[in-house]
């Protein structure tokens, strides 16, 4: 159960329904309900093994933060703290990379619009 995971693929899902309409929404919540029973059902005995008692780690943190609101124990963080420790961390590898996406967009520009022009010039003639 993580939130920035759930979120993701929440945005995949809806532009699977929305945009590309490759699911339906009931279709979406049938294979999202069956892959969390797959899961729950994979990592519940393995981690019940590896702590030697039954257990559900993301459903522990969950029932410890939000149910019994005792997140606090972990220790607070000052307002800061997201801007100029983790973020910092979590981009260390990635940022290098910003650079070569930059200088690759005009091309995947310039092939979209040569592709965007092929089509429409294939219509068109097909119409005629």
């Amino acid at each position: 159960f993580r939130c920035d995971v759930i979120l993701l693929l929440f945005s995949a899902g809806l532009s699977w329904i929305l945009v590309q309409k490759q699911f339906t929404i009931f279709g979406a919540l049938r294979l999202g309900i069956i892959t969390g029973i797959v899961i729950l059902a994979l990592t519940v005995p393995l981690d019940s093994l590896l702590w030697q008692r039954l257990l559900w780690p993301e459903g522990e943190v969950f029932f410890f933060n939000t149910i019994l609101n005792k997140s606090s124990e972990w220790g607070v963080s000052p307002w800061h703290f997201y801007l100029s420790s983790a973020l910092p961390k979590a981009m260390f590898l990635t940022l290098p990379l910003v650079p070569l996406s930059i200088v690759r967009i005009p091309e995947y520009l310039a092939l979209l619009e040569k592709r965007f022009q092929s089509s429409t010039t294939t219509t068109t003639s097909n119409t005629q």
